[in-house]
């Protein structure tokens, strides 16, 4: 048999072997939703693995998770999915390593995609599109959700870094920079800006395609406290000295104005989420939604804020040792 007629017979010969890995804390409905439609996935299956690491759940997730035909991991030690999904990596067998959030849905062609562009690309990180869903209630806390969060195309062309929820990293890339630093929100970013400035090449997927639940304001506010604890380690990755970050810690807790709102909804606002919440740009509309939108905010810089102050004297210390 020739390599032509091989290939047409077994189209998944040249295709490279996937370790797809996922985190997973107390959420047993949400692991069987994602591992089910990563199982459904057009990729070849004898081309990839599902690797699921559970974080410390106090729920039947672990359960749950044991009943599909994925490899199921145990991290309990350190409670941070950075920890889970170094433990994934380690055990993984993939030339690529495909992360996604246990909370996102990959569509059925996400592992192609992903694998298409970082070879067509060229490309030693690809970061995936994550596109919101939203509850029935459409609430305020969720469109505040939809365009400040996640925004992986964004972080990717403006400031060449990107989120760990939906991204395919070669195995060379942890190689060359090691695994995700493990105590604080935010370290997908730190490790993808050290990728990028290591020389690194990071691209953007529109296809490589995830859906994710917008969050309501209670989860919106606990989310937005561990991106504070986080802030503080990524701006002094970024060079910030001691002025610059007491002056962006006290930005946190400052209320956005309404006029920037609105500013960030035309922006970042998709046409969908616009006609969901009968949002229309135009002077003097959408004044109701606007002081949802502000309280919404005000709660969540205060999250954040706050989460920063605590986060501070761990950054001086270790600017001082």
């Amino acid at each position: 048999m020739n390599a032509d007629s091989e290939k047409k017979q077994n189209p998944g010969v040249d295709r490279p072997f996937v370790s797809v890995v996922v985190p997973a804390y107390n959420s047993p409905l949400r692991s069987a939703e994602c591992i089910e439609a990563l199982l459904e996935q057009t990729y070849p299956k004898n081309k990839y693995e599902i690797i699921v690491i559970d974080n410390g759940s106090t729920d039947n997730t672990p359960k749950v998770i044991k009943q599909y035909p994925v490899v199921f991991l145990a991290e309990n030690t350190i409670k941070s999915p950075y920890a889970a999904r170094n433990k994934g990596i380690t055990h993984s067998r993939g030339e690529i390593i495909a992360m996604i959030d246990v909370n996102c849905l990959p569509v059925s062609n996400w592992i192609e995609e992903g694998v298409k562009t970082i070879e067509s690309e060229t490309a030693d990180l690809v970061g995936g599109q994550v596109k919101f869903k939203f509850s029935d209630a459409r609430t305020a806390s969720e469109l505040y959700d939809s365009v400040t969060n996640v925004q992986i195309e964004r972080n990717i062309r403006e400031r060449n870094v990107s989120k760990g929820g939906n991204l395919f990293v070669r195995r060379a890339v942890f190689d060359a920079i090691g695994l995700f630093p493990l105590s604080r929100s935010g370290g997908d970013v730190s490790w993808t800006r050290r990728a990028t400035r290591s020389g690194l090449k990071l691209v953007y997927s529109p296809k490589a395609l995830a859906t994710y639940p917008a969050r309501t304001l209670l989860p919106l506010i606990k989310k937005q406290y561990r991106v504070g604890r986080g802030q503080p380690f990524i701006w002094r990755d970024e060079g910030l000295g001691y002025a610059g970050l007491l002056l962006r810690k006290l930005v946190l807790f400052l209320p956005l104005l309404p006029s920037v709102l609105r500013k960030i909804i035309d922006e970042r606002g998709t046409e969908e989420i616009k006609r969901l919440y009968n949002y229309q740009q135009s002077p003097g509309r959408n004044n109701r939604l606007i002081v949802k939108l502000w309280l919404a905010s005000y709660l969540c810089n205060l999250a954040t804020g706050i989460g920063a102050f605590i986060s501070m004297p761990g950054v001086i210390f270790r600017k001082t040792k």
